[in-house]
Order: C-alpha cells, then structure tokens, then sequence
C-alpha cells in the first residue's frame, strides 16, 4: 500500500433498518422502471473471524450519477450492502474539491451534516425505486414495517425517520484530535474516533473500496443496531400516541407483534458480531457501541416497548369486555324475541276458536312485550353512552 498520500476519502455509510429476509437462490438481474438494470451479487462481512455471514452487494454508482449531483464534490462510488439481518446499508464515497485536512473538527463535522442532508434529499426517490424493484424481483422478502407505514398504504418502507449514518474520513496521518467531551475508548488499528459517529482512518485513501468496506464495516455494524432501535422507539411512541388518543382499534396487534419479533431477532443476530468478528475489528466495535451509547439505547428500547406491550394488552382486554358486553345485550334481546314467539305459538295453540279481534289482540300484546323488553336492554347501553359524553361538553371552572 503507498503511503503518503495528502488526499482524504469520504466515506459515509447510512443504515435502514428493513426487517426482510432474503432467499439464497440464483441473483438475477434487478430491473429498475426508469433507471435500468442492477446486478446483484453475492457477499459477506469479511471482518468476522468464525461463522461467516452474507450479504447482497449492489454497484448504484451509475444508477446515483444519472440522478445526483453533490456540488463541490464528485461521487466516486455508490455501493448498497443487504445484510441478512433486515439492515440495508448504503455507503457512499466521495472525494471533495477543498483539502479536508485544513478544516478544523467543527468545520469537518457541519461539512459532513450539510452532505448528508444533500445526499438524503436527492436520492430518496432513487433509493425508493430501487428497493420497490427488489422487493417486486423477490430479492427482498417478507417485509416487516413499523406500522404507521404499514397503515400508511402509499409510503415508502424505507424510513428516513429510522435511518442513521456514519461518516468516515480516510487518509494518511488523519490531522484531527477526537474531541474533548468524547470519552477516548481503545479501538482498533487505523481508526480514530473523532466524534460519536464520526472516524478518522489513517490508511490509504486510494485502497479498493471493498477493502476499505471491510476496514469500516464494526462501526457500520453498530449504527445498523442503532438505527433498528431508532425504528422501535419511533414506533413505540407511535403505538402510544394512537392509544392515548382513543383509537386503539387502528392499531393491528399481531402486525406490531411481527414487527417486534422482526426487531429483536436482527439486533441480536448483528450483536453476535461482538463475539464473531476478528480481535482488532471487534475493538473498534466495541469502542463504537460505547461512543454512541448503543447499551443505553438499548434500555430505553426495551422499557418503551415493554410498556407499549402492556398497554396493547390493556386496550385488547378493553375491546374484549366490550365485544362480550355487545354480545351478552344480543344474547338478551334474541331470547326475549324467542320467548315472544314461543308465546304466540302457545296462545294460538290454546285459543284456537276464539274471534279475529282476540287473537289480534293477543298478537299485539305479545310484540309490545317483546318490544318492551328490547327497549329494556337497550336503554341502559344508551345511558350510559350519553353519560360518557357529558363531560366532553362541560364547561371548566377552576378549583375553589
């Protein structure tokens, strides 16, 4: 590898979280309306040391030329990376026309935002595309959305919402200390935590980009875990919100259950990466798990989600006794209407020689009962319904 380079790469590696699965057949060409044919290949995280894992690796950077522009820098490379654990990750390289290495670390971090946000506006239709086209082609199977876009009907699956990235600064010698109120944990060869999310690599700008793939891919790791959890928490709140507010029966509970069973079995399937990857990228893992406070993140998943599930449960058990109470006041009503008719069999069968006027009369009697006895049932429903309306309509006073 020659060294001494002065140029500086910029990598940034944005992750969707995609609960999928993704067959192991024969990759065939990906059709995109508009926008062409991809290729699809297959690949795999190469920095883990025992049980290997696969990946499908896309080339977009043809497809993103045609559609993106990012001024005072040229893309070099687009590369979309679906792992088996229903992340996506799209990685981007980009080479800038000013020098990097004189900008300070503030300077270096809102140049780093303002080509995120950029990128993220101007490819989204494309990306959009581009997964429509793999789901269609079967590439990619079974997805689980979080469920305000599943109810959302016409919304992309991808959630930009959910997404995370990180940025990574690759050149010799990297001029830029990690910053003050970043804990310096011990990471891995060549990498340089500047900010949490952002890295300095010291190693060759010019590498392969699948090399350099490999170099970056435990901090890429570790924002695809973020990024899942991200996702459960925006849900959660969601799920919250339309409880709160009266609508318990919008919210479909097995397609949540779905979604959370999705959720938990790709962040536990790329946290095996802690204990699978080789030593020196499980350093940089680690070291990348503290600095975004991905443990915390984790916590606050969990009881969000805990109390989400309890709170579905609650409003099931809610719509259970109502149902219950619907068919019980049903119940009564067809027996009434039973016990009225058994009747009329009766007093035909007992005054069969009587006038037309008695036997109307009976009848008549008969079906008042029977309507009594409805109304009877039915009142204490409407009462009480009106009651519950009552103090939507009252006018507040302050306490005495």
């Amino acid at each position: 590898m020659t060294r001494g380079t002065q140029e500086v790469l910029h990598l940034q590696c944005r992750a969707y979280p995609l609960h999928h699965r993704s067959p192991g057949t024969a990759l065939e060409l990906v059709a995109v309306p508009g926008h062409g044919e991809l290729q699809p290949v297959a690949g795999g995280l190469k920095s883990l040391a025992y049980n290997p894992d696969s990946t499908i690796e896309m080339d977009l950077t043809a497809l993103i030329a045609r559609s993106v522009s990012l001024p005072g820098a040229e893309i070099l490379a687009c590369h979309a990376r679906i792992l088996t654990a229903g992340t996506v990750l799209v990685v981007y390289a980009l080479r800038h026309e000013r020098d990097l290495r004189e900008l300070s670390l503030p300077e270096l971090d809102a140049l780093d935002s303002l080509v995120n946000r950029t990128l993220r506006e101007a490819d989204s239709a494309v990306l959009t595309a581009v997964l429509a086209a793999s789901v269609s082609s079967g590439l990619v199977q079974g997805i689980a959305l979080r469920p305000d876009l599943a109810l959302g009907g016409g919304r992309s699956p991808i959630d930009r919402q959910s997404a995370r990235y990180n940025c990574h600064f690759v050149t010799d010698d990297p001029p830029w200390e990690t910053d003050a109120r970043v804990a310096e944990p011990i990471s891995g060869p060549h990498c340089r935590i500047l900010l949490p999310y952002t890295y300095a690599w010291d190693y060759d700008p010019a590498a392969p980009l699948d090399e350099l793939l490999t170099m970056t891919e435990p901090t890429d790791i570790a924002v695809a875990q973020q990024s899942l959890l991200v996702g459960a928490l925006i849900a959660g709140r969601w799920v919250l919100a339309d409880l709160a507010h009266g609508h318990p029966e919008s919210t479909d509970v097995h397609a949540f259950r779905r979604f959370l069973d999705g959720l938990w079995a790709d962040f536990h399937h790329l946290d095996g990466y802690r204990i699978e990857s080789t030593q020196t990228h499980r350093a940089s893992y680690l070291s990348a798990r503290q600095v975004i406070g991905l443990d915390d993140t984790q916590e606050r998943a969990d009881k969000l989600l805990g109390y989400v599930s309890n709170s579905l449960l609650a409003a099931s058990s809610q719509r259970a006794e109502a149902l219950d109470a619907r068919l019980n006041r049903v119940a009564a009503a067809l027996t009434v209407v039973s016990a009225a008719s058994f009747g009329l069999d009766i007093a035909v069968f007992v005054l069969p020689q009587v006038s037309l006027a008695t036997k109307l009369g009976v009848v008549v009697g008969l079906l008042g009962m029977a309507v009594s006895c409805l109304v009877a049932v039915i009142m204490p429903r409407v009462r009480r319904a009106a009651a519950e309306e009552i103090p939507e309509h009252r006018t507040w006073s302050p306490p005495v």
